[in-house]
């Protein structure tokens, strides 16, 4: 078959049944848009669940292998590893109010804001302010804005309660007072009991490979609990987002064979008269293949564009932040789209191959 004659009938082929292409790209896009949208979230999922988890507290504790202190400067080296969300260290120690022995934590006070930890008054604003587990309110007689004096290895230290921490662990019993503070009742320069880790959830056994090979001498240690909770929930949704991508792309296969197939059944002339002129095999499955592509460039375009939208909206809705979209997205939703609408296209292709011209021709 001539070029020209190719053209001729793909054009009207084209013009001629225009809501049937409509309505097979319109398929096409819809599919690519849920595929795009799902793997848009997939992608961003971990990034924007680890922030969302953050609540749950780490998820990896660091401590020295021989039970001594970790230096200072570990807590710089592990916040630079990949996959490390978040790193806090703690001192751990004991103190004396009116001769009771108090357990002391030292760490970074402005970290807790983003713990989901219960405050029951105020967060410490001045330097000699600090706060106290909630259980020790009634025990100690203590009051927010109340000044208390605290005896450690370098003598007494006067302080203010700004508030009442409540988490319901060991904390409830302790009062928490910054990192310099801890280390002066303590009197330990610059030394960590333990660094607290938030770890990539799906990610905690190379972040513990990588802390013990970065931080000689230090053990990791798993907070099963945390850990197993945030794998468990990423997973879950990692499989419902597969689940819901396989039946999408099932659907528009099916709505897209549905349609090609009345296209060969009302073409069977068209089809036996490029036969009687020439047309080979080759030629036809090319015409056929030839409106297959160019509905689903359309579709897999359109459906990128509705697809970013999407994961957009779901991410804000979600997350209250939008998803960065990966490069390769919008081609691979542009090949998406031509895969469908390619296998799709097989099997109506192949039986129109079938048909004889000269039985076509005389309509029987």
């Amino acid at each position: 078959m001539k070029q020209s004659w190719f053209f001729y009938f793909f054009s009207k082929s084209v013009s001629q049944r225009k809501g049937r292409v409509v309505i097979a790209s319109l398929s096409i896009m819809l599919a690519v848009a849920v595929v795009t949208g799902l793997l848009g979230i997939t992608s961003g999922i971990k990034e924007k669940l680890g922030s969302e988890l953050k609540a749950y507290g780490a998820n990896l504790i660091v401590s020295s292998g021989s039970g001594g202190f970790l230096d200072y400067d570990a807590l710089q080296a592990i916040s630079k590893l990949d996959g490390v969300e978040n790193v806090s260290g703690h001192v751990f120690g004991m103190a004396f109010i009116n001769n009771e022995s108090i357990e002391i934590i030292g760490l970074d006070i402005g970290s807790l804001k983003e713990t989901g930890w219960r405050l029951h008054g105020k967060w410490p604003l001045n330097e000699r302010e600090i706060l106290a587990g909630i259980n020790l309110k009634d025990a100690l007689q203590l009051e927010t804005g109340k000044a208390v004096a605290l005896s450690g290895e370098n003598g007494i230290m006067e302080f203010i309660i700004s508030g009442f921490l409540e988490r319901g662990g060991a904390e409830d019993n302790a009062l928490i007072v910054s990192l310099p503070h801890a280390w002066e009742l303590l009197s330990i320069d610059k030394k960590l009991s333990v660094v607290l880790v938030r770890g990539r959830a799906g990610e905690l056994a190379g972040i513990s490979g990588n802390i013990e090979k970065t931080v000689a001498g230090t053990g990791v240690k798993t907070l099963r609990q945390v850990a197993v909770a945030e794998e468990s929930l990423l997973k879950k949704i990692q499989l419902l987002l597969v689940l819901v991508t396989v039946v999408v792309l099932f659907a528009a296969m099916v709505s897209i064979m549905s349609t090609m197939g009345a296209n060969v059944l009302e073409r069977r002339e068209e089809i036996g008269l490029m036969k009687a002129i020439g047309a080979t095999r080759n030629n036809i499955r090319l015409f056929y293949f030839s409106e297959a592509v160019l509905t689903g460039a359309a579709g897999g375009a359109a459906g990128f564009i509705m697809g970013y939208l999407f994961t957009q909206a779901v991410s804000w809705g979600a997350f209250g932040s939008f998803i960065d979209i990966p490069l390769y997205l919008p081609a691979l939703s542009v090949a998406a789209g031509l895969v469908i609408s390619l296998v799709a296209s097989h099997f109506p292709v192949v039986d129109a191959l079938k048909y004889n011209p000269a039985v076509i021709l005389r309509e029987e």
